[in-house]
C-alpha cells in the first residue's frame, strides 16, 4: 500500500526580532507510501525568506497516530533544519501539529496512500457473453489481479482461484480451479453453453472479494433447409442424373451459414402412386445413393438422382432435416402444377404442400447446341460457391445429351461480384454443376434489382449457339449483417505484458457465429501495441491471437478480415514507474548541504516502489550554479532515494532527469546566496594612544541578524573590550586602544547558523604620522600609499582641529587656576583674621 503524504501549506514565519515567524516545512520524500518512514524538514521563516536559525523547544504531534505516527527528531546540532521522522502506517488523512517560541502555531494536514503496487482486488471477464443456442458453444473468461485503483497488478506468490457457474444446465465450466502464477496477473479458463438462459460464473480467492460476470444464450428462430432440383427434366437413359440442392435459410428466407454439419436426407415419392419409390433397393426406380450434407461453415450441399433405364413419370423431391430445422421445397415446376396433398417419409416429416418434382421423359437427340444455365440464390461469401446447373435442351425444352465434350463458357457483367468457372460437359452427359468466385459483397441492389434488402443481380451471358442472358441473384443480407468483434481477454492490459486478443463474429443479434472462410487477419501497426500474425480457419468461432503492450497509453487497434473491419480501443496501463520526480527546496542554499530527493510516479502519478533497480541521470545546464550527482539509483523494492547537493553560486539552472522506459523530466531551481550582509562603523582617524569605538551590523534582506558570531582582530591598536555576538539588533561594538604611530586595521568574521562566514575589514589612521607642507598632505612611510586623508578645499582640518583642542584646553586651564588662586588667597585671608 502506498502513503502519500501532502503538505496543504507552509507554517508561520520566525521573527528575526520580536516578530512571530513562520514555519517553513519540505516533506521527505514529496509523496510517501504506507507502512514507511519519511521525514519533516522544519525551518524558520521570516518575509518568506529562510532564516538559519535553530528553532529551540519545538513541539509536535500526530492527530491520528494510526494513519500518521510521529517517531521523533533526529540529532542535529550544526544545522538550523529540524528534521523530525514520521511514520505512514494506514491509508487515510491526519495533520501534524507544530509549535515553538516565537512561532505561531500550524497544523499539516496529510494524505496516506495506499500501496497499490500489491494486488486487493480480483476482476472478471467473459468473452463472449452474448450466445445463441444454435451458434458456437465455446466461449473463455479471464480472472486478473487488480490494486485499489482498478490497475493490473501482478502476484507476488501463485495465487490459487476457485471458479463456479450458477447453472451447470446453461453453462459448464471444463475446471473449477485457476491458479494466476507469481509474477503474472491473469488467468484464462474456459466454457461450454448448454441450453438457453443467464448463467453467472463466480471466482474467488483467499483474501479477494469474490466476482461474477454473466453469460446469456438466446434461442433463435428454426432455420429452414430449402431443396432445389436441378435441370427439372432428364433423359429416362441409364444413367441419367439430376441434382438435389439443399440451402440453409434463416427466418428472412436469406441464405446463413451452418455452424455445425448438417446431415439431410434425399426423400423421392411418386406424384401418381402412392408409397415410396425407393423403398427397396432392388426395385427402386429412381436414386439418390450420395449422402447430402451442408458442412460447418458453408450455406449449401448437394447430391445426386439417377433414373433407371426407362422410367418415365413425375417425382416428388423432398428432404428430411434433423430435429432443430424445418424443411421447404422449392419448385421448378410450372405454376400450374399438379398440386399434391404430400406424403408421409419413413422419419415422419411432413413435406409442404409444393414438393420439388422431377420429370423424366424420352428422347433420343444428341446435340451440342444449346446449354441452360438454372441459378441458384447465391450467398456472398467471398468463396468458390455452387451457383447453378447447366444442362442442354431442345427447342421445345426436352432434355438433350451432348454429342462431345463441351466447354461452355459464361460471362459475368461484373467479375468483381461474381466470376464463372468454365463449365464442362463430358459427351453422353446431359448436365453439370456450374461454380464461380463470389465476391465478399453484393453490388448495391439500387444497380438493377433497385429495391434494398433485395438480393443483387448479376446479369449472366452464357455463350452458347442460342447465347442467353441469366440473372445472378446475390445476397449479401446474411454475411454483410456479421461484425467482427476484436476484444481484449483480460479486463485490463498491463503496460509491457503480454495478453490474449480474441477475434470472433456475431450476427445481428450480437451473437456469436462462425467464420464463413479461412482468412488471415491485417492489423494496422501502432505505436503502442503488437498482434501475432496468425490465419483463421473456416468454420472457426473464436481466434485467440497473442498481443503485446508496448508503453502505457491508449491506440485505436484497426483489423481486417477478408471483408470485415473492427476497431478497438485499447488501453494498457501500469502500477510501474510511469514518470521521475525530483523534489528539493526552494530556493537551493548556495554553500550549503541541501538534501534532495528522487521518486518514481505510476501513470496517475502515485509514488510506486520499483520493480528493479532504476538508474537516473542527472544533468544541470549550469555547472557553475549546482552540479547534481550523475547518476542516482533506486534500489529494487524501494520507492525513492536521498542525496545531498551542495549549490556553488547563487543563480538558476535546469536539471534534466533521464532513465531507461521513463520521460524526460526537467526542473527549473534557483539558488540563493547564505551570505548575510555585514557593514562596519568606525573613525577615520584617532589620535595617538586615544580610546575609541566601532561596530558592525549583520543584516538579511535588511532584517538585523541577531546572535551572530563575531571574532574581531586588530593590528596598530590594542582591543580593550568586544561583543563576541550580534545584538537584537544585529550589532556588536568593539573598544579599541591606538598605538602611537601608524594604520590600524580593523577585521572582523561574522559566523552564524546556517550561513556563510563573512569578513570585513576597516582602516584607521592614527593623525600623529600626517604633517601638512605647502598645502600639500602628506603620510609617512607607515601610511599606506592608498590610504586618503580627510580634506576641506585641499586643506586637512585635523591640525587646526587638535591645535584648538590644544587652545581650549590651555583657556580651560587656565581659569580654573584663576579660580583657585582666588580661593586659596581667600583662605589664606581668613586664616590672617
Amino acid at each position: 500500500m502506498i502513503v502519500v503524504i501532502l503538505i496543504v501549506g507552509l507554517a508561520t514565519i520566525k521573527s528575526y526580532a520580536e516578530d512571530t515567524s513562520t514555519f517553513g516545512i519540505r516533506l521527505i520524500p514529496d509523496k510517501m507510501i504506507e507502512n514507511s518512514n519519511g521525514t519533516l524538514e522544519v525551518y524558520a521563516l521570516y518575509n518568506g525568506h529562510v532564516y538559519p536559525t535553530k528553532i529551540q523547544n519545538i513541539v509536535f504531534s500526530s492527530t491520528d497516530s494510526t494513519v500518521v505516527q510521529v517517531v521523533g527528531v533526529e540529532d542535529n546540532d550544526t544545522s538550523f533544519i529540524t528534521h523530525i521522522e514520521i511514520r505512514a502506517n494506514n491509508p487515510g488523512t491526519a495533520s501534524i501539529v507544530l509549535a515553538a517560541p516565537g512561532f505561531s502555531s500550524q497544523e499539516f494536514p496529510i494524505t496516506v496512500y495506499s500501496d497499490e503496487s500489491a494486488p486487493t482486488r480480483l476482476l472478471i471477464k467473459a468473452t463472449p457473453s452474448s450466445f445463441s443456442i444454435d451458434g458456437p458453444k465455446t466461449g473463455y473468461f479471464s480472472i486478473e489481479l487488480a490494486n485499489n485503483d482498478g490497475l493490473p497488478a501482478t502476484a507476488e506468490t501463485d495465487i490459487p482461484i476457485t471458479v463456479a457457474t450458477t447453472d451447470n444446465e446453461t453453462l459448464s465450466l471444463t475446471t473449477s480451479h485457476l491458479t494466476i502464477k507469481s509474477g503474472h496477473y491473469y488467468t484464462i479458463g474456459r466454457f461450454e453453453i448448454g441450453q438457453t438462459g443467464s448463467a453467472n460464473i463466480f471466482a474467488s480467492a483467499a483474501s479477494f472479494q469474490s466476482v461474477s460476470t454473466t453469460v446469456t444464450i438466446t434461442s433463435t428462430d428454426t432455420p429452414t433447409i430449402q431443396a432445389y432440383v436441378y435441370p427439372a427434366k432428364i433423359n429416362d437413359f441409364a444413367g441419367s442424373i439430376a441434382y438435389v440442392v439443399a440451402q440453409l435459410k434463416d427466418n428472412s428466407n436469406n441464405e446463413v451459414v451452418a455452424n455445425q454439419d448438417i446431415p439431410v436426407s434425399v426423400l423421392i415419392s411418386n406424384a401418381t402412386a402412392t408409397g415410396l419409390v425407393n423403398t427397396s433397393p432392388q426395385d427402386q426406380l429412381m436414386s439418390s445413393n450420395t449422402p447430402l450434407v451442408i458442412k460447418k461453415g458453408d450455406y449449401e450441399g448437394y447430391t445426386t438422382i439417377e433414373i433407371k433405364a426407362g422410367v418415365v413419370g413425375t417425382f416428388n423431391i423432398g428432404l428430411s432435416a434433423p430435429q432443430g430445422y424445418s424443411v421447404s421445397n422449392h419448385t421448378a415446376w410450372p405454376a400450374d402444377c399438379i398440386e399434391l396433398t404430400g406424403c408421409i417419409a419413413p422419419d415422419t416429416t411432413t413435406f409442404l404442400s409444393t414438393p420439388v418434382q422431377l420429370t423424366t421423359v424420352t428422347s433420343q437427340f444428341l446435340d451440342d447446341k444449346s446449354a441452360k444455365l438454372d441459378m441458384l440464390p447465391i450467398l456472398a461469401t467471398g468463396n468458390n460457391e455452387l451457383i447453378g446447373i447447366m444442362h442442354l435442351e431442345d427447342p421445345q425444352g426436352n432434355p438433350v445429351i451432348a454429342s462431345r465434350d463441351l466447354q461452355i463458357e459464361v460471362d459475368s457483367s461484373d467479375s468483381n461480384y461474381l466470376s464463372v468457372d468454365p463449365v464442362y460437359m463430358a459427351r453422353g452427359q446431359g448436365s453439370a454443376l456450374v461454380f464461380g468466385k463470389v465476391g465478399n459483397t453484393a453490388p448495391p441492389p439500387s444497380a438493377i434489382s433497385g429495391a434494398a434488402g433485395l438480393p443483387s443481380i448479376i446479369p449472366l451471358h452464357v455463350i452458347t449457339y442460342n447465347d442467353t442472358i441469366v440473372e445472378a441473384a446475390i445476397n449479401a443480407s446474411s454475411v454483410n449483417s456479421l461484425n467482427l468483434v476484436a476484444n481484449s481477454l483480460v479486463p485490463k492490459a498491463l503496460s509491457q505484458s503480454n495478453f490474449p486478443l480474441a477475434l470472433y463474429l456475431v450476427d445481428s443479434s450480437g451473437a456469436l457465429t462462425y467464420f464463413p472462410s479461412d482468412y488471415t487477419p491485417t492489423i494496422l501497426p501502432n505505436d503502442y501495441f503488437s498482434v501475432e500474425s496468425k490465419k483463421i480457419s473456416n468454420g472457426d468461432s473464436i481466434d485467440l491471437f497473442n498481443a503485446k503492450s508496448l508503453k502505457d497509453g491508449s491506440t485505436t487497434l484497426n483489423i481486417i478480415t477478408g471483408g470485415y473491419p473492427a476497431s478497438l480501443t485499447l488501453s494498457s496501463v501500469s502500477s510501474s514507474p510511469a514518470m521521475a520526480n525530483l523534489d528539493y527546496p526552494d530556493p537551493l542554499l548556495a554553500n550549503f548541504t541541501n538534501l534532495m530527493d528522487m521518486q518514481v510516479f505510476d501513470s496517475n502519478s502515485n509514488p510506486r516502489y520499483t520493480d528493479e533497480d532504476t538508474n537516473m541521470r542527472l544533468v544541470s545546464s549550469n555547472d557553475s550554479v549546482i552540479l547534481p550527482p550523475s547518476n542516482i539509483t533506486i534500489s529494487k523494492g524501494n520507492y525513492y532515494s536521498n542525496f545531498d547537493v551542495i549549490p556553488k553560486l547563487p543563480g538558476s539552472a535546469t536539471v534534466s532527469v533521464i532513465a531507461n522506459n521513463l520521460p524526460l523530466a526537467t526542473y527549473q531551481v534557483s539558488v540563493e546566496s547564505m551570505t548575510p550582509t555585514v557593514t562596519i562603523k568606525s573613525p577615520k582617524t584617532v589620535l595617538p594612544e586615544e580610546t575609541f569605538f566601532a561596530n558592525i551590523t549583520a543584516q538579511r534582506y535588511g532584517n538585523p541578524l541577531p546572535d551572530m558570531n563575531v571574532n574581531w582582530k586588530a593590528e596598530g591598536a590594542s582591543i580593550q573590550s568586544s561583543d563576541k555576538t550580534t545584538d537584537q539588533n544585529g550589532v556588536a561594538s568593539i573598544s579599541l586602544m591606538s598605538n602611537s604611530t601608524g594604520i590600524i586595521n580593523l577585521d572582523s568574521v561574522v559566523t552564524g547558523s546556517g550561513f556563510n562566514p563573512t569578513e570585513i575589514r576597516d582602516l584607521i589612521k592614527i593623525n600623529s604620522t600626517q604633517v601638512v607642507t605647502n598645502n600639500t598632505n602628506t603620510t609617512s612611510a607607515s601610511t599606506p600609499p592608498n590610504f586618503k586623508s580627510f580634506k576641506i578645499n585641499g586643506v586637512d582640518p585635523l591640525p587646526f582641529a587638535v591645535m584648538g583642542t590644544i587652545a581650549a584646553g590651555g583657556i580651560l586651564i587656565k581659569k580654573k587656576n584663576i579660580h583657585l588662586l582666588k580661593r586659596n588667597a581667600t583662605n589664606t585671608t581668613n586664616v590672617k583674621k
